[in-house]
């Protein structure tokens, strides 16, 4: 972004709506700075009201985004709801990855939240998005994840963790992102799995009405903690 857009989202961020004479820097030629202003207008950050510039929902959003230092874009943890069904045989809905990070890797479905989706508006879309079923669902508390491989962070999220019974529909066994099955958690081998499956699964059993937990975790280093 060049730097004359730069100083006109600061200045609107900073100090809310603004007049074209209060944020043209001394100096810059008036055609230039017009310039870059429809730029930020055309891109949909900026908007004229009442003789003011003001920022966008999509450019407040932006702003959510970035540092006002170098204007670059903060990468920030992932925002997930994570859904644990089990059968009538006690077997439990898991999803093997076919994207990396963690390729290959077995858990519980999850998946980022939309922008102004509700909690349980993601978590029974998320599952039926993945496996084509539906279910009462409840949450059932937190859990905030950095997870290595070795030295090298390759995933950081929270999840919000969600959980049913006997869900309806018809399973979908293949999804883009990944493969849907049923089975008891200790018949996966230990290798297999995503780091925290046995962790939230201790939660969930734990009694707790809601609960919160922090793990940093590593791919190869979770141990096989069966009930």
């Amino acid at each position: 972004m060049h730097a004359l857009q730069q100083h006109i989202l600061k200045e609107v961020i900073l100090n809310g709506p603004r007049r074209f004479a209060q944020f043209k820097p001394k100096g810059i030629d008036g055609n230039q700075f017009v310039y870059h202003l429809r730029a930020l207008e055309r891109a949909g950050y900026l908007k004229q009201e009442r003789g003011h510039y003001i920022l966008t929902p999509s450019g407040k959003r932006y702003a959510e985004r970035v540092s006002l230092e170098g204007f670059k874009e903060r990468i920030q943890p992932k925002i997930v709801t994570l859904v644990v069904v089990k059968n009538t045989k006690e077997e439990y809905l898991l999803y093997r990855r076919r994207r990396v990070p963690m390729r290959h890797l077995v858990g519980f479905p999850y998946g980022k939240i939309h922008l102004g989706e509700r909690l349980e508006e993601a978590a029974k879309r998320e599952l039926e998005e993945k496996t084509g079923l539906s279910a009462d669902l409840r949450l059932r508390g937190h859990v905030y994840l950095t997870i290595h491989d070795e030295e090298e962070l390759v995933a950081h999220m929270l999840c919000h963790i969600f959980s049913g019974r006997e869900p309806q529909g018809e399973l979908r066994e293949e999804f883009p992102a990944g493969d849907t099955f049923w089975r008891r958690v200790e018949d996966v081998p230990r290798r297999e799995l995503m780091p925290g499956v046995w962790k939230i699964l201790q939660l969930l059993e734990s009694g707790k009405q809601q609960f919160f937990a922090e793990y940093a975790l590593d791919t190869h280093e979770e141990p096989f903690t069966p009930r």
